[in-house]
Order: structure tokens, then sequence, then C-alpha cells
């Protein structure tokens, strides 16, 4: 069963002149995130069932989003939860433009300083600036742990992109 995070929750970008580019909760497949036997019920945010799961040094990566190229910025916001995870275990989040051949960390969060597997659900949002004359991302949750028990499980995902 879900729990509600005891940490204040980060808002997403919600002013004007930001576009909704993806939003998900997993409750009826895996949207825009490619791959088999991702998706699982074990864990959701929110009151839902579904949510899309990592293990060990699994990667969850999502189709390309075209149109960048009318953004400035792209912001990820999601709701994650870690069972299993030793201190320092962590995972991350990668993105890619068009014409790059390997995704670029953007940022990692580790079991113990980030969050800890106390069944609790924990918001983040990422910003990202789109590169001149880049029209197209794909993003990539990555793991970065060292046994098979260790899982994240990822949920209601906002992707939003900030108008030129």
């Amino acid at each position: 069963a879900p729990v509600a995070p005891t940490l204040a929750p980060i808002p997403a970008p919600t002013a004007a002149g930001w576009d909704t580019l993806y939003a998900d909760d997993f409750e009826l497949g895996q949207g825009s995130f490619t791959g088999t036997n991702k998706r699982f019920n074990a864990y959701s945010h929110d009151g839902g069932e579904w949510s899309l799961r990592l293990r060990k040094t699994s990667a969850l990566k999502t189709v390309w989003f075209t149109g960048m190229n009318a953004y400035t910025m792209v912001s990820l916001t999601f709701w994650f939860h870690g069972t299993g995870m030793e201190v320092g275990d962590a995972f991350a989040l990668r993105a890619r433009f068009n014409g790059e051949s390997t995704f670029t960390e953007v940022e990692e969060w580790q079991r113990g300083s980030d969050f800890d597997n106390n069944f609790e659900w924990y918001q983040k949002t990422v910003l990202m600036e789109v590169p001149a004359g880049k029209n197209k991302i794909q993003l990539q949750f990555k793991g970065k742990s060292d046994r098979w028990n260790d899982r994240i499980y990822i949920d209601t995902v906002l992707l939003q992109g900030k108008l030129l």
C-alpha cells in the first residue's frame, strides 16, 4: 500500500510558459518507457497499483521525445520508492539529445543520503537545459547497485518543457 511521504513535495513547474510533454502513472501500461518486464504491481504511488521497477544495474529508457527545439529547458518530476538498497547503492537519471550516442548522467540519488528503505515515496524534480540546435531528448533511469534485491520503483512521471 502506498505511504504518504514525510518530506515536503517539490512542486513541478506550473507557471505560464511550461507545456506538459508527457505524464504517466503506469496504471494502463509502460507508456513511453521501452522494453519488457519493467512494469510491476508490487508498489505504487498515490493510490494506484502499478509502477516501473529498476533492479541492480538495469535501465528504464524512454522513446525519443521530439520538438525540443521549442523549449529552453525540460523538467522531469517523478516519485520513487526504494527496497533492499544498501547504504551507497544508487540510481541515476541520464539523458541524451539527438546526435549523442551515449547518455550523460544528470543526477544521482544514493541510499543513506538521498533516501532510505523506509516504505516512503520520494518526489524529485530535475531541470535540464535544452542545447541549441537539439530537437529530440531520450531519458533513462539507471540502477547503480550490486544485488538483484536492490530495487527502485518509479511512478507518477511528469515531463514538461519551458517555452522559448
